[in-house]
């Protein structure tokens, strides 16, 4: 390839192309019309001798080339706009709204942290949530420019979506003081015999529990399922139920003198991610590189 004759814009193109899946929709995102966007992709497809992206009835879709393509270019375009930008962002002085997409858990363990942080070094910067009730809704938040960014479990997505993992959280038990499934000497089979509380935002009545405890040729009757857990150690605490949360969760629950008591779960239950993620067009907005670290660092120390 000839640098000296190649044009750096259809870079801006093919990663609008990436990031939307459509030609007039990538158009609008850098200031092209759509004969323009159409004429940039042809000179892509002759540049890189490969068709880049191909009509389906989901939009444009990649090629393996485009795909092995798209981080690189997004790095450079990246180093580029660093480069001619400098050092000008100053959260100090930012006026800017960001709409972030969280689950409960999400909002529960990082929100109070970011807000307080936010008030001294970005005091121009609000927040919107916007709830996630399932997996499936982050990447359509995404796309959309519903939202900015979503802190959720990861999900399976297309290299438009990109994800960084803030922490890893565990499993633990609450019921109230004194119950029988967690004294001294109980097991496995005693916490299946309890009657148990179950937390899914997708409305589930079955879990990872369930999962476990099937391994064990056991079950448990879930007497109520909820789809968040706010509400989950006021019931607990006025009930023999036994609810599995999130460790975080749980610990603050019991710090909170909400009249619960943690154990650990009498069964071995995985660890699982929390992650932040955004969409590629939005991937150096200085408002947002700048709060994705900030993030990142609060889920470090929590």
């Amino acid at each position: 390839m000839n640098l000296a004759g190649f044009d750096l814009n259809l870079l801006k193109a093919f990663d609008a192309l990436y990031a939307e899946r459509h030609v007039t929709r990538a158009g609008q995102a850098i200031g092209l019309s759509q004969s323009a966007m159409s004429g940039a992709l042809t000179r892509l497809r002759e540049v890189f001798a490969d068709e880049l992206f191909v009509r389906s009835p989901n939009g444009m879709q990649p090629t393996p080339h485009a795909d092995d393509l798209a981080g690189p270019i997004s790095a450079a375009l990246r180093l580029m706009r660093s480069v001619l930008q400098g050092d000008g962002f100053d959260p100090a002085t930012v006026d800017h709204v960001v709409t972030i997409a969280m689950t409960d858990y999400a909002a529960f363990v990082l929100l109070p942290r970011l807000l307080a942080r936010l008030s001294v070094a970005a005091p121009g910067l609000d927040v919107r949530v916007r709830g996630i009730f399932g997996k499936d809704e982050v990447v359509d938040l995404l796309d959309s420019g519903e939202a900015n960014m979503a802190i959720s479990v990861p999900v399976d997505a297309s290299a438009r979506i990109l994800t960084r993992v803030l922490l890893q959280e565990g499993f633990a038990c609450i019921a109230r003081p004194g119950h029988p499934a967690f004294a001294v000497g109980a097991g496995v089979e005693a916490f299946a015999a309890a009657s148990h509380l179950l937390v899914s935002p997708e409305g589930d009545r079955i879990g990872l529990v369930d999962h476990k405890l099937a391994v064990l040729g056991l079950e448990r009757r879930v007497v109520l399922s909820l789809p968040q857990f706010l509400v989950a150690p006021f019931v607990i605490a006025e009930t023999d139920l036994v609810a599995t949360l999130a460790s975080r969760v749980a610990g603050r629950f019991a710090a909170a003198n909400l009249g619960v008591a943690v154990h650990e779960p009498p069964i071995a239950l995985s660890e699982w991610p929390l992650a932040i993620m955004w969409h590629r067009r939005v991937d150096d907005h200085p408002a947002t590189v700048w709060l994705r670290d900030c993030i990142a660092e609060i889920a470090a120390t929590v």
